[in-house]
């Protein structure tokens, strides 16, 4: 059976955004996985005897089905090889969780 290829035609749709995030949450259920962008906001106080706080704000979620999930994780998996490759390791600047913890907005952590 010869297989055939089917040329894709790349379209940006007219409500396109592109983002910086500086990290992503998520979860998954048994019918899709959820991945959430974030970009974390340091709040300095007033006075100086109250530590700063962080917003954490979502600036956008994407949905995925398990194949697509798949997908893209093989495709992150390739480019980070490719990447590292150039400019070496990337260090992770957190340390492992412990466990997964559950957010009130049903997010893991």
């Amino acid at each position: 059976m010869t297989e055939m290829r089917i040329p894709v035609r790349l379209k940006y749709a007219e409500d396109f955004m592109r983002i910086y995030a500086t990290g992503a949450i998520g979860g998954f259920n048994g019918y899709d996985f959820r991945i959430a962008f974030f970009n974390d906001i340091v709040n300095h106080p007033e006075g100086p005897s109250q530590p700063p706080t962080v917003t954490r704000e979502i600036k956008v979620e994407i949905i995925l089905s398990p194949v697509a999930l798949k997908q893209l994780t093989k495709w992150l998996n390739q480019h980070l090889t490719e990447l590292e490759k150039m400019i070496g390791e990337i260090k992770d600047q957190f340390p492992q969780q412990p466990s997964r913890r559950e957010t009130p907005s049903g997010y893991y952590v």
